[in-house]
């Protein structure tokens, strides 16, 4: 059974990753500008199916266009994503992306690549997988558990 302060620490650090996403939200809706969040808001309180265009393709069908924002994206140095990670506990990748202005896939191969170097590790799965720096504590916290580990099997 779970104390009361690790419930309310279990509590805390949610409170914290609800505030940076809270952070990066109120950053990206920033960037849009006041003239595109009001149409995103006009259109995201619209459920009508017909508020989405529609066209015809070659063979007939109707298809959806979707128009995406032009957006350059700059190339991130390993660096920069091992000092943002260092100071935010952990991020998802689309948050490292938006933060460095990068592109998602190119950050997303960097932190495989830092990882298999162990310089960050990612906890959760899919779209839950947040990415953390491992730090020197980390480090120490491993090798103690592995030298208890082998004094047990000794005696």
């Amino acid at each position: 059974m779970r104390t009361t302060e690790a419930i309310v620490d279990s509590i805390e650090n949610r409170l914290r990753e609800l505030n940076q996403e809270i952070e990066t939200l109120t950053a990206a809706r920033s960037a849009l500008g006041s003239r595109d969040a009001g149409r995103a808001t006009a259109q995201a309180s619209s459920s009508a199916p017909s508020a989405r265009r529609t066209r015809r393709s070659s063979n007939g069908t109707q298809t959806r266009s979707r128009r995406r924002a032009a957006r350059t994206a700059d190339v991130v140095p390993a660096g920069r994503l091992e000092s943002l990670l260092s100071e935010n506990g952990g991020l998802t990748t689309s948050a490292l992306a938006e933060r460095t202005n990068g592109n998602r896939d190119q950050v997303l191969t960097l932190l495989r690549e830092l990882e298999a170097a162990g310089r960050v590790r990612r906890t959760g799965q899919r779209r839950s997988t947040k990415w953390h720096a491992i730090t020197d504590e980390d480090r120490i916290r491993e090798r103690a558990a592995e030298l208890a580990a082998r004094s047990k099997r000794k005696s």
